[in-house]
C-alpha cells in the first residue's frame, strides 16, 4: 500500500462507472487511482477529502474548443448577446472606435445578427458612419462570416471589380459592396489585423482554461491553430504559453496547416502525449449553415445557393492522402451532406493508397449527413465530434436555413452510438456554449431554444451522452489506456460535481457545475465547498 503521507483518498461520493457496486471512495497515490472501494474500507491517507455524497466522474474532455479565439474575444470589442439591436451595437461601436487611434484596427470576434433584434447584418454605411475613417471588422462567432466597414474593404484591395477569391464570397447589394464577406475573403481582411500581444493573449487563455475547469473539463483539443491569425502566430504564443509552464488542462492541438506546411515547420506527429499533443492537421472542407456556406447536394430552404468548398476536391486529395501517408491524424470541419461526402471520399482514397491501422480520422461537425455517410465512417473506424449544444443555440436557425426534411438529420446521436461509431462530445466554443453539461442535455431532449425537438429518435440516454464527453473524448486523442474512466491505475482526472446528472432531468443538468477538478490527481479547480482533512 502506498506511503500515507503521499495518497489522497475521495470519500463518500457516488462513483461513476465504478466496479464496485458499493465503491463510494477512491485513493491516489503519485496521481493516479490506486484503490477503489467502500469508506468503510478506506486505508488511511495523507489527506482525506469528504465528497458529501457527490456525483464523481472521470475528467471530461472537450475534443473542439478554440481557446484562441475566446481569449481574443476578450481582448477586443465584445459584443456577443448583451448587444441586442442595431442601435445598441453601433453605440457601443462608435465609443470604441472615439477611444482607438486614428489609424487603429477596431474588431470583434464575438458579433453575430442572430443576437439583433433586426435579424441582420450591419450595412456598410452604417459601419462608417461611426469609424471615423478607422478600418472596422466584426467578425461572426465562429469567424467564417465578418462585416467590414469601406476602409478595411479599402486595405484588403476589395473594390466593386474584385472577384471573389477561391472558397470564398464578397457580398454585394445593388452591385455595390455591402460589407459583408464570407470564408476566404473574411480571413483575407483579418490577416491584415496587427498580432494580439503575447503577453495578454497568454493571460486570456489562462482565463479560459480556468472556466473549463470549473465544468470539469480536464483535457481540450483546440480546434484550428491558425484560424485567426494565421498559423505562426498563433503557434508562437502557445508555445510562448508551453514556455511558462502550459496549462491545468491536458493540451491538444490540431494545426490549419497542410503536409506540405507541417514539413516547412519541421513539424511531425507527436505520437501521444499526455500533456502537449501535436498529431493533428485540420482542413475547412465547407463552410457553415448561417452563412450559407456549408456545402449541400440541394440549395437551401431559404437562399438559391447551396454552399461551397473551401478547395478544388483534387487539391483537398492530395493533401489527405500524403497527411494519412505520414501518419497524421486528419480532421475536418465537414458541416453539409456534399462536404461531408467528399472528405469521406478523402478519408477512403488514402486508406486505398496507403493501407493503415488505427488511423482515428476526425470529423468535426457532420451536421446534416447524406444516406451513406455513417456506413462510410464506419467502415473508415472514424471519430464524429459533434456539438449537441448547437441544438439549443442554433438549432431553429438551422432548422429554417434547411428545411423541415434536413432538420431531421441535424446532428446525429443515436444512429452512430448503434452503429459502434465513437462520438467525441464537444462544445465548438465560442460558437456554441462551453458547458459540456448543456450539451449533454441537449443530447437527451434534442430541443432548440423554441422548445421544438429536433430529430428526437437521435436522442442518448445522460449515461450515452456523459460517455461522449469522458470515453470518447479520451479515444479520439489517443487516452484511452490512461484516462477517461474511474478505474485503478487510470489517472486522477476527475469532476466532482454539484448534482448527479445521472439520475436527473435534462433541463436539471444544464446549471452543472464542478465543486472539484482534479488533473493528474492535482486539484486544479475548486469551489471551497468540500471539506479537506
Amino acid at each position: 500500500m502506498p506511503s500515507e503521507t503521499t495518497t489522497i483518498l475521495l470519500r463518500g461520493g457516488r462513483l461513476a462507472t465504478a466496479a464496485q457496486h458499493d465503491a463510494d471512495s477512491l485513493l491516489i497515490e503519485a496521481g493516479r487511482i490506486a484503490w477503489i472501494g467502500a469508506a468503510k474500507d478506506a486505508p488511511r491517507a495523507g489527506r482525506t477529502i469528504d465528497l458529501d455524497g457527490s456525483r464523481v466522474v472521470a475528467g471530461l474532455t472537450d475534443a473542439h474548443a478554440h481557446l484562441f479565439m475566446r481569449a481574443q474575444e476578450l481582448l477586443n470589442l465584445q459584443l456577443g448577446p448583451t448587444a441586442s439591436t442595431m442601435a445598441e451595437l453601433l453605440k457601443r461601436l462608435r465609443a470604441a472606435c472615439e477611444a482607438a487611434a486614428p489609424a487603429e484596427w477596431v474588431m470583434s470576434a464575438d458579433y453575430s445578427e442572430q443576437f439583433l433584434s433586426e435579424r441582420r447584418h450591419p450595412t456598410r454605411e452604417e459601419l462608417d458612419s461611426v469609424s471615423g475613417g478607422r478600418p472596422v471588422l466584426l467578425r461572426r462567432t465562429g469567424g467564417h462570416l465578418s462585416v467590414a466597414n469601406s476602409a478595411a474593404l479599402q486595405r484588403a484591395q476589395f473594390d466593386e471589380t474584385a472577384p471573389d477569391p477561391v472558397g470564398g464570397t464578397i457580398e454585394r447589394s445593388n452591385g455595390r459592396l455591402n460589407g459583408v464577406l464570407t470564408e476566404n475573403a473574411a480571413d483575407i481582411v483579418a490577416g491584415l489585423i496587427p498580432p494580439p500581444s503575447t503577453a495578454r493573449t497568454i493571460a486570456a487563455i489562462r482565463k479560459v482554461a480556468d472556466e473549463c475547469l470549473s465544468y470539469g473539463i480536464v483535457a481540450v483539443t483546440e480546434a484550428a491553430v491558425g484560424f485567426n491569425n494565421g498559423f505562426k502566430v498563433e503557434w508562437d504564443i502557445w508555445n510562448a504559453l508551453r514556455g511558462e509552464g502550459g496549462l491545468p488542462l491536458r493540451m491538444g492541438f490540431m494545426l490549419r496547416i497542410d503536409p506540405d506546411e507541417a514539413r516547412e515547420y519541421g513539424l511531425a506527429p507527436s505520437g501521444i502525449d499526455d500533456r502537449w499533443q501535436v498529431r493533428t492537421l485540420k482542413f475547412f472542407v465547407d463552410g457553415i449553415i448561417g452563412a450559407r456556406t456549408a456545402a449541400f447536394f440541394e440549395p437551401y430552404a431559404d437562399r438559391d445557393t447551396s454552399g461551397l468548398l473551401m478547395e478544388p476536391p483534387a487539391d483537398l486529395r492530395a493533401k489527405v492522402i500524403d497527411g494519412h501517408a505520414c501518419g497524421w491524424q486528419l480532421a475536418a470541419h465537414v458541416i453539409g451532406d456534399r462536404g461531408i461526402d467528399h472528405w469521406l471520399d478523402c478519408l477512403t482514397a488514402a486508406h486505398k493508397a496507403w493501407p493503415r491501422d488505427d488511423a482515428r480520422h476526425r470529423i468535426e461537425h457532420f451536421a446534416v449527413r447524406g444516406p451513406k455517410a455513417v456506413a462510410q465512417v464506419q467502415s473508415l473506424g472514424a471519430v464524429v465530434v459533434p456539438q449537441y449544444g448547437f441544438l439549443r443555440r442554433l438549432g431553429a436557425s438551422f432548422a429554417e436555413a434547411v428545411g423541415e426534411a434536413r432538420a431531421e438529420r441535424l446532428y446525429p446521436g443515436r444512429t452512430l452510438r448503434d452503429a459502434g461509431i465513437v462520438i467525441a462530445g464537444s462544445s465548438d466554443h465560442p460558437i456554441g456554449p462551453l458547458s459540456p453539461h448543456l450539451g449533454i442535455a441537449a443530447a437527451m431532449d434534442r430541443k432548440a431554444a423554441d422548445g421544438r425537438a429536433l430529430n428526437a429518435g437521435e436522442a442518448l440516454t445522460a449515461a450515452e451522452a456523459l460517455a461522449a464527453y469522458i470515453e470518447g473524448g479520451a479515444f479520439a486523442m489517443g487516452h484511452e489506456q490512461r484516462r477517461g474512466r474511474i478505474a485503478v491505475g487510470q489517472y486522477a482526472d476527475l469532476a466532482v460535481l454539484d448534482r448527479d446528472i445521472l439520475a436527473i432531468s435534462p433541463e436539471a443538468i444544464e446549471p452543472t457545475r464542478a465543486r472539484l477538478t482534479l488533473v493528474g490527481g492535482e486539484a486544479v479547480f475548486s469551489d471551497g465547498t468540500l471539506t479537506v482533512k
